[in-house]
């Protein structure tokens, strides 16, 4: 017995110095670089909180390098997706702040998808957002249901299949009624809330927190929210309580995972394991950050730590659909000509 603990107590002697000199030469690795993290919007909620953990996040990677957050907006996040999946070098110096939707646009097959969410080396995420339908708040609507009885077709300005600019009004006007026409093309949701302003187009979807910061200026009505409540926004009626059939229900649920992940932060695929354990152990503390909450109280963003593991639970789970699901899926969520 006295053997044994000998023996554990000198392996420890050896490994203690390897792991103190593992962590040396990734500090000595950051010191002095640069962490980008790309994201595919260049305003709202989902930018502004990307910003927000890149302030904080260099306290707690070793080596104190800096981090920029590069807008890479276009083709509904799957641009800066693409770019950090196939273009960036994995050395856990490049990051992408995704967007989960870009996952219904890899089980829609959209043809501009080139990466698998399953793949990514996913850090975790600050917190769950919500996605709401809105209409510009001058028009006479002031709920769903005279929006449902209005007796002329809405144009909704989107993005782009597979996020919720498009999805979203998509499912309302296939399984809830709303007389809907969908104009796609806009490179960004500020493009879109541009739009909403010079009254080129009626209605807009997007995150809930983003839908709340427009509202907050006059410039919306919100009038439907997804499963995920976002504070502000809880006696607003579900979308999946407004379909009017199961398919519809089942499509609208799936498009909730999505929303319970959030805004996820991950590494290329490739990125050296003892980084991707650094960045996470980083990303981790500076969610926990007294001053990360203050700022994003500030900015009225509710930051909440979602696990790597959860997050790569759930994306995996979202990638898990039948054939005959994904038939359905095909039928109402494609790309567009």
């Amino acid at each position: 017995m006295k053997r044994m603990w000998f023996i554990i107590i000198l392996v420890g002697l050896l490994i203690t110095p390897l792991l103190a000199s593992t962590a040396r030469a990734q500090a000595n690795f950051y010191e002095g670089k640069t962490v980008n993290i790309y994201i595919g919007a260049k305003s709202g909620s989902l930018a502004i909180a990307a910003q927000i953990v890149a302030h904080h996040l260099p306290k707690y990677i070793p080596g104190k390098p800096a981090v920029i957050v590069q807008f890479m907006p276009g083709a509904a996040h799957l641009l800066a997706t693409n770019h950090v999946f196939n273009l960036a070098k994995p050395d856990g110096l490049t990051l992408l702040a995704a967007n989960p939707n870009v996952a219904i646009a890899q089980l829609s097959k959209v043809e501009q998808v080139r990466f698998d969410v399953r793949k990514f080396l996913w850090l975790g995420s600050s917190g769950a957002d919500g996605v709401a339908f809105s209409i510009r708040s001058d028009l006479p609507y002031k709920t769903f249901e005279e929006l449902k009885k209005a007796d002329k077709e809405l144009v909704a300005g989107t993005t782009g299949p597979g996020s919720n600019a498009h999805d979203f009004p998509l499912l309302l006007k296939e399984f809830a009624g709303l007389k809907l026409k969908l104009v796609s093309g806009y490179p960004a949701n500020s493009d879109v809330l541009l739009a909403v302003e010079r009254k080129e187009v009626d209605s807009w979807s997007a995150l809930a927190t983003t839908i709340k910061l427009a509202a907050d200026r006059g410039v919306v009505r919100p009038l439907v929210r997804g499963r995920v409540a976002t504070p502000g926004f809880e006696n607003l009626p579900v979308d999946e309580d407004l379909a009017t059939s199961p398919v519809g229900k089942s499509l609208m649920a799936i498009k909730s995972i999505p929303q319970a992940i959030g805004r996820a932060f991950a590494a290329a695929p490739g990125t050296p394991a003892d980084r991707v354990a650094m960045l996470r152990e980083a990303f981790a503390k500076a969610l926990n950050d007294p001053e990360l909450m203050a700022e994003g109280k500030k900015a009225k963003i509710d930051f909440s730590l979602i696990s790597y593991e959860q997050v790569q639970k759930d994306f995996n789970g979202l990638m898990n659909q039948t054939p005959e699901t994904l038939r359905e899926m095909s039928k109402y969520i494609k790309a567009e000509s």
